[in-house]
C-alpha cells in the first residue's frame, strides 16, 4: 500500500490539484447545437507508389519536462473511430509496450502506403529507438497488442479490405515477428477494425471481436467473435454473433463501436455508441459463455440516421468509452457524455444530425450499481446533472480561471474545440485499476491555453483518482500544466495501464500535436503535422516512507456484487494491523449476522460473507477494525 499512500505526496507536488466543484458552461453556449453529417468509417486503399512526404514536424523529445519519453511518431492521427484500442501493456517486471497506428509518408489522398504498426519497448531502463518503419510487410492499421505465452507478445491489425493480421512473438522486446492471417466468414464480408485480448494460464486464450464492415446477417454491419486457443493452435470459435448483439437487438453494431479487458479467465467486451445501448458481454471461461449486462437503455436502440426522428434532445455516450475489471472480477466503467438529436419537430437532411458541443462529463459506472436508473425523462438519464445526482459522474471539465463558468470569454463563437469522433468536452477516456485503486485519465478542453489565433482550445490529459474502487474520487490534475512544451499541444488518446512492478502504480501513453483536430478529417484542409506518442512514467515514489501520507483514518470497505443474493465479496482495505469483525442490520437496525474474520494485515484484505438466508430488502454492513468501524449499504435480491 506504501505505493499508494506516495501518490497523494507527490501529485500535491508535481501537478496543481483543482477541486471537485462543477462550473457551468454559459447558458448560451450550452444550448448551442452544430448540424453534423454522419460518415461511415473508411480506409483508404494505398496507391501503387511512394510519394517521399518528408514530415513538417517538431522533435520535441529533448524537451519533455518530467518523466516524459517521445516513443513513437506519426503524420497519420487517427487512432479510433470512436472506441480506442488496447494499445499499450505493462509487464510484472516493469518493461512495457505500445503501439499506434503509424504512418509517415505519402499524405496525399490521406492513403499513406507505408502506413502500419508503430511499435516501441521499454527493456526496464529504456525505451527503444523511436520506430522509423512499420513492423509488418504490408499496410494495417488499428494494432490491439496483448501478452502471449509465457513471456510472448501478440499484435493484430487489419489489412483493410482484406484480412486480419496477427503479429506474434514468444519473448517480449526482441526476435522476428511471425505473422498470422484471419479471413473471417468470407462472403461480402471485409473483416476490419479489430481488438483483441489474452486470457487464461500462461495467456493461452485469444479472445476477438471485429467488424464485418459489410452487411451481414440481418444488420448494416456486425460485430463477430472469435477465441483461438494457444495450447491446440485452433480457432475453436470463430465468426459469431453473440447473444444479445444480433439483429433482433441492433440495427447495427459498426467500426470501433466495441472495446475489450481481461484479467485471469474473465474476458469483456465492452460495447458503446451514441446511437444504441451501452452494454457489456462478460465471460467468467475465457469466452466459452457469456452474460449480457445492459448498463443504460438507449431509447432508439435501431437508430437509423436516414428516419429515426426524435422528440427531445438525448443525453448519449459521446462515442467515447473503456474498461477494466479489479481484483474481484467486478467491472469497471467510464464513457464520455454527448448530446445529440435528429428533432422531430425540426428535422435535418436524411444522414445528418444535431449535437451539442458544449456538452462536458465523463461518467462512470461498476457491476455493483446495477442498470443506471432512467430519469424521468429518459431522454435526460445520461445527463451529466443527473448522472451526478445518483454518483456516477467522475470527470469534467475545470473552471482554470476561477471565473465561475467555462469558456466565458474565450473564441468567437464558433464551437472552441473539435469533435473528433466523440462529441463531448472531456473525451476519450481510460481507466485502470492496481489493487483497491483507480486511475481515470481523459482528454479535456482546457480554457486559457488557447491557439495564437485566439479561436480554438488546446485540449490536456486530465487525471483522478479514487482510493476506494470507485467509491469516492479525489481532486483533478492537469498532467500538462504549467509545462513550457506541452503549452501549444493538442494532448488526445490517452491510455492509463496498471503497472505490476514491486514499485510501480500506473503508466500512461498519449498522442500530442501541435494543431486540434486531426489532419485525416479531409473536409477541414489541415496541413500534415507530426503526432507524437509521449509515455508518461507513473511511477510515484517521492514521500514513500511517509506514513503520515495516509488515505483515510477508518478502513474502507468495497462489496460485490451489491446487490447480492447468496454470497457477498468484501474487500478491507486496513492502514494498520487490525482485529476485524463484520455485522449485518437491518433498516430497524436489528443485527441479522455477526462474522469475526480475525486478524488481518495492513493494505486491502478480502473474505466472503454467506447472506443466503437474508430475504431480499436493503440491510446495512459494519466492518469493525479495531476501535474504527465504517458502514455501507447492502442490497439483497
Amino acid at each position: 500500500m506504501k505505493k499508494i499512500f506516495s501518490l497523494l505526496v507527490l501529485l500535491g507536488i508535481l501537478y496543481s490539484g483543482y477541486a471537485q466543484q462543477r462550473a457551468p458552461v454559459n447558458r448560451e453556449l450550452y444550448n448551442k447545437s452544430v448540424v453534423r453529417k454522419h460518415l461511415s468509417p473508411y480506409d483508404e486503399v494505398a496507391p501503387g507508389q511512394n510519394q517521399n512526404f518528408l514530415s513538417p514536424g517538431v522533435n520535441k523529445d529533448a524537451q519533455l519536462l518530467g518523466d516524459e519519453t517521445e516513443i513513437i511518431e506519426t503524420v497519420y492521427d487517427l487512432q479510433t473511430n470512436t472506441n480506442l484500442a488496447n494499445r499499450f501493456w505493462v509487464w510484472e517486471d516493469g518493461t512495457m509496450a505500445a503501439v499506434c497506428t503509424r504512418g509517415v509518408e505519402s499524405p496525399a489522398g490521406f492513403a499513406f502506403p507505408d502506413r502500419g504498426t508503430g511499435y516501441n519497448f521499454f527493456d526496464g531502463s529504456a525505451w527503444g529507438p523511436k520506430p522509423s518503419a512499420r513492423i509488418e510487410a504490408v499496410k494495417t492499421g488499428w494494432p490491439s497488442i496483448a501478452p502471449w505465452g509465457e513471456n510472448g507478445e501478440i499484435i493484430v491489425s487489419h489489412n483493410f479490405p482484406n484480412y486480419l493480421l496477427f503479429s506474434y512473438r514468444e519473448t517480449k522486446g526482441t526476435g522476428t515477428w511471425e505473422t498470422m492471417n484471419y479471413n473471417g466468414p468470407g462472403s461480402s464480408v471485409q473483416p476490419s477494425w479489430p481488438r483483441m485480448v489474452t486470457s487464461g494460464e500462461n495467456n493461452n486464450y485469444l479472445s476477438m471481436v471485429y467488424n464485418t464492415y459489410n452487411a451481414y446477417q440481418g444488420q448494416t454491419a456486425a460485430m463477430l467473435y472469435s477465441r483461438y486457443n494457444k495450447d491446440t493452435q485452433t480457432w475453436d470459435i470463430q465468426d459469431v454473433i453473440l447473444d444479445g448483439t444480433g439483429s433482433d437487438y441492433y440495427l447495427e453494431i459498426n467500426a470501433d463501436d466495441y472495446v475489450m479487458a481481461s484479467k485471469g479467465d474473465i474476458v469483456v467486451i465492452l460495447c458503446s455508441s451514441a446511437w444504441f445501448d451501452l452494454f457489456m458481454l462478460k465471460s467468467p471461461d475465457n469466452g466459452e459463455t457469456w452474460e449480457k449486462t445492459i448498463i443504460w437503455n438507449h431509447p432508439y436502440p435501431f437508430f437509423d440516421f436516414n428516419s429515426t426522428l426524435m422528440s427531445d434532445t438525448l443525453y448519449t455516450v459521446d462515442n467515447s468509452a473503456t474498461c477494466a475489471i479489479d481484483d474481484n472480477g467486478m467491472v469497471h466503467v467510464v464513457w464520455g457524455i454527448g448530446r445529440a438529436a435528429r428533432l422531430a419537430a425540426a428535422p435535418p437532411e436524411p444522414g445528418y444530425y444535431n449535437y451539442w458541443p458544449y456538452t462536458d462529463g465523463v461518467g462512470y459506472w461498476n457491476e455493483s450499481m446495477g442498470q443506471i436508473p432512467e430519469n424521468d425523462n429518459v431522454h435526460h438519464t445520461m445527463m451529466p446533472e443527473y448522472l451526478e445526482s445518483i454518483g456516477m459522474l467522475a470527470g469534467w471539465t475545470q473552471d482554470v480561471n476561477n471565473s465561475g463558468f467555462i469558456f466565458d470569454y474565450e473564441g468567437t463563437g464558433d464551437p472552441q474545440f473539435p469533435t473528433y469522433r466523440s462529441l463531448g468536452i472531456s473525451t476519450m477516456p481510460s481507466i485502470a485499476i492496481n489493487g483497491g485503486m483507480i486511475a481515470l485519465a481523459y482528454a479535456s478542453t482546457t480554457e486559457t491555453y488557447v491557439t495564437t489565433d485566439g479561436t480554438m482550445n488546446y485540449k490536456h490529459i486530465w487525471t483522478r483518482f479514487s482510493y476506494d474502487l470507485g467509491e469516492t474520487w479525489g481532486d483533478f490534475y492537469d498532467l500538462n500544466a504549467d509545462n513550457l512544451f506541452h503549452m501549444y499541444d493538442e494532448c488526445i488518446y490517452p491510455v492509463v495501464a496498471p503497472d505490476p512492478s514491486p514499485d510501480g502504480a500506473f503508466q500512461l501513453i498519449y498522442q500530442a500535436d501541435n494543431a486540434p483536430d486531426l489532419y485525416l478529417d479531409e473536409e477541414l484542409q489541415l496541413e500534415p503535422t507530426l503526432n507524437r506518442i509521449i509515455h508518461n512514467s507513473m511511477n510515484f515514489t517521492v514521500g514513500l516512507n511517509d506514513q503520515s501520507a495516509s488515505i483515510s483514518d477508518n478502513p474502507l470497505l468495497h462489496l460485490f456484487p451489491n446487490p447480492a443474493s447468496k454470497t457477498v465479496h468484501l474487500t478491507v482495505d486496513l492502514t494498520q494491523p487490525a482485529n476485524v469483525a463484520c455485522e449485518i442490520f437491518s433498516m430497524t437496525g436489528q443485527k441479522i449476522i455477526g462474522h469475526h474474520a480475525g486478524q488481518m494485515n495492513k493494505g486491502i484484505n478480502t473474505f466472503d460473507l454467506d447472506i443466503s438466508s437474508l430475504s431480499s430488502g436493503i440491510y446495512f454492513c459494519t466492518i469493525t477494525a479495531g476501535i474504527e468501524k465504517v458502514t455501507k449499504k447492502l442490497i439483497v435480491k
